[in-house]
């Protein structure tokens, strides 16, 4: 049976576009439209899901990200049309994130320059690939990476960082979600870039119970789940493993490197855009 969507716009000013995005990707929504003549932001959530609580919510995270309710007024469009690919692709382009590494729609094939190119399928509930956080984390795993045999995906999501780690030389490859939904979603995606390489992906919690260790562990994802992620990193990392962690609001960036000191992970690196944080920790000699 097909669902029943409907959109939420969200009615503000062009200058609050990025504070808005901050708070819908909070809320775990990755997919944004923006309205025409830059009149506000847009979503699509099956209607089901799109209730006055979610709405509430969004509400409180854009009060504590500084927006004022008089700033933006929220509108819900019910049984909207709501077919991906008619509706979406459009709206996707290349992203470049290196000067080697591009992030493709998985229809434009035509458009792979180099054999670091990631074709993505962007799916509604999972994004593109195209958020600062994900970019910061993929220039991450290109500095990070030197002949490591090993990576953990926490929160896998499309699994891109995955793909990109096989294509940057990386072997043993394995993936963890919460959702069913997002392991299908992220060994399609695998499968259409590595044919050749095994992505062992499978639905867990954070760490719970997983006795593999690796060379790298990456986690993009929001900050309550990091923080429940943060004692769960050194008993998995190998000795002088990286840990590549991101979806940290700026402001909450020392607040997280605090933490990850006090289990004997070592900051190496800090960089943020777009009001978004990417952390690179190494594992301490014990």
């Amino acid at each position: 049976m097909e669902k029943n969507w409907s959109q939420l716009q969200i009615l503000t000013n062009p200058e609050n576009f990025e504070l808005v995005t901050n708070a819908l990707i909070i809320q775990q929504i990755t997919g944004i439209e923006n309205l025409n003549h830059d009149r506000g932001l847009a979503i699509y959530l099956p209607s089901e899901q799109l209730t006055k609580d979610w709405c509430h919510q969004l509400q409180i995270t854009l009060n504590q990200l500084g927006l004022t309710d008089s700033a933006y007024q929220l509108q819900i469009i019910a049984n909207v049309n709501m077919h991906w690919g008619q509706n979406w692709a459009p709206y996707y382009q290349p992203v470049r994130i290196s000067h080697f590494m591009s992030i493709i729609p998985s229809w434009q094939k035509d458009l792979v320059q180099s054999p670091y190119d990631i074709l993505m399928d962007p799916q509604e509930s999972f994004g593109s690939g195209e958020h600062a956080t994900t970019k910061l984390c993929l220039q991450a795993l290109e500095e990070v990476v030197n002949h490591q045999e090993s990576l953990i995906d926490v929160g896998t999501g499309t699994g891109i960082l995955a793909i990109a780690a096989a294509k940057l030389g990386v072997k043993t490859l394995y993936g963890y979600d919460i959702s069913d939904e997002a392991i299908v979603v992220a060994q399609k995606n695998f499968n259409l870039n590595c044919p050749q390489e095994k992505f062992q992906v499978a639905v867990n919690s954070l760490l719970d119970n997983i006795t593999n260790s690796a060379e790298i562990i990456t986690a993009n994802m929001l900050e309550e789940p990091i923080r429940a992620l943060i004692p769960q990193l050194a008993p998995h990392l190998k000795a002088n493993g990286h840990v590549i962690i991101s979806g940290i609001l700026e402001t909450k960036i020392a607040n997280i490197t605090q933490l990850l000191k006090q289990e004997h992970l070592a900051i190496i690196k800090i960089s943020a855009a777009q009001g978004w944080g990417c952390i690179i920790a190494q594992k301490e000699r014990g």
